[in-house]
Order: C-alpha cells, then sequence, then structure tokens
C-alpha cells in the first residue's frame, strides 16, 4: 500500500529540548504540551495521511 504524504496542521512544543506534538486534530482545549506541559504553536507538516 503506497503512504500519502500531506499537509498537516500540527502543535509543537515551544521547548527546544522537548519533541513532543500532537495533529491539530488531537491537541487538548488548553494547547499544552502533552509531554512537558509547556505551551505549543502551530505549525505545518508533512504526514502520512490519516
Amino acid at each position: 500500500m503506497e503512504t500519502i504524504l500531506e499537509d498537516t496542521e500540527v502543535y509543537s512544543c515551544i521547548i527546544d529540548s522537548c519533541i513532543g506534538w500532537m495533529r491539530k486534530d488531537f491537541v487538548a482545549d488548553d494547547l499544552l504540551c502533552p509531554m512537558c506541559g509547556n505551551e505549543m504553536m502551530q505549525e505545518i507538516r508533512v504526514l502520512p495521511k490519516i
């Protein structure tokens, strides 16, 4: 099966040492990083379509 990639809105942690991020569709309402609890910022990543 071929993997289809697409531009995807995500939120990533603002802390450089943290690798936490989530797709926009799954992010918590408070927009806090699930790994460290800091704020997250919106960005676009090319990810496999789900």
